[in-house]
């Protein structure tokens, strides 16, 4: 009985590891948009050098992962949850890679003259912010209709996303002194997409972790 009351409490742990990953992340993007703005190169530098502190923090959940695997006897419920865990954090790792993609394009507007971004981008931005938030609160809560309305979203953001490339490609036909400016938007945009579908990713395992229900494609 102590044995099983253990492996809970580090369970647990685990689980709050992962919010707490998940909310360094959200900060992250908040940062990043509000340096998007104002090519604001001192945060988007900041950004890029906190990537190393949320690579850590999924090299930390991975083995304390395969720790309680390796020491405890998970049943098949448990098995379930550390391996959509382990899945989980890839995806959020990702998205914080791509935090650094775009703070990285950040740094490169800044050196151009600055154009405005295309107006379905703030769409885009928001949508994907909102899609992480809720897959984390999905993720807390073990909530699978949350996640299920995040997994419903990934067709707007790809609207969005053709909304920007058309934008950008009419701009760029009429400027074509702008083209630099225009392509690196068109990499922001991308990177957003990216990170939507790694949200959607990430509420598939949380619908997993509830139901044991495989969402299809």
């Amino acid at each position: 009985m102590m044995t099983r009351i253990n492996y809970n409490n580090d369970l647990q742990t685990l689980y709050d590891a992962v919010k707490q990953m998940g909310l360094t992340i959200e900060t992250s993007i908040d940062q990043t948009w509000k340096a998007l703005q104002k090519l604001d190169v001192k945060t988007a530098q900041a950004i890029i050098d906190g990537d190393e502190a949320i690579d850590q923090m999924e090299r930390n959940i991975e083995k304390a992962c395969l720790e309680l695997v390796l020491t405890q006897t998970p049943v098949a419920g448990d098995w379930r949850r550390i391996a959509s865990i382990m899945r989980m954090i890839s995806d959020l790792e990702r998205i914080a890679d791509h935090c650094s993609d775009i703070s990285e394009y950040i740094v490169q507007l800044a050196a151009k003259p600055a154009v405005e971004l295309p107006a379905p981008m703030e769409k885009m931005f928001c949508l994907m912010k909102t899609m992480v938030k809720e897959t984390v609160d999905a993720f807390v809560e073990l909530n699978e209709e949350k996640a299920r309305v995040v997994i419903g979203q990934d067709d707007l953001q790809d609207d969005y996303f053709l909304q920007v490339c058309e934008e950008l490609c009419t701009r760029m036909q009429q400027h074509p002194e702008e083209v630099r400016q225009r392509v690196d938007q068109l990499m922001i945009a991308k990177y957003l997409e990216r990170m939507s579908d790694h949200s959607t990713n990430l509420a598939e395992w949380v619908v997993y972790i509830v139901s044991g229900q495989l969402v299809n494609n």
